[in-house]
């Protein structure tokens, strides 16, 4: 398990780099500000996923072990003007 503080501006920032053994993650949006989420560079606000601010976004941990977890790229997050303080929490299968 890992917990990182990330600072968002208004190009596409990595929130988490690709991980194949991550099975669970926790984006937590410390900020005032809405956060967009995706998995590429091209983000925009347009295309991302909202996080709103003090919100909380989790890709889901069911499954059990041999749940293949869809989300493993580089995940991505942009604002629309300023930045904002994303906690990133990650949860790895140590026996993959």
């Amino acid at each position: 398990m890992s917990t990182t503080a990330v600072s968002v501006t208004t190009s596409a920032t990595v929130l988490k780099a690709k991980n194949r053994d991550r099975i669970g993650l926790i984006l937590d949006n410390q900020s005032s500000s809405t956060v967009w989420v995706g998995d590429d560079t091209s983000l925009t606000a347009s295309t991302g996923i909202a996080l709103y601010a003090k919100d909380k976004l989790i890709f889901d941990f069911e499954g059990g072990p041999s749940y293949q977890f869809a989300v493993r790229g580089d995940i991505y997050g942009i604002v629309s003007s300023g930045t904002a303080d994303v906690r990133v929490f990650e949860v790895v299968d140590t026996r993959i």
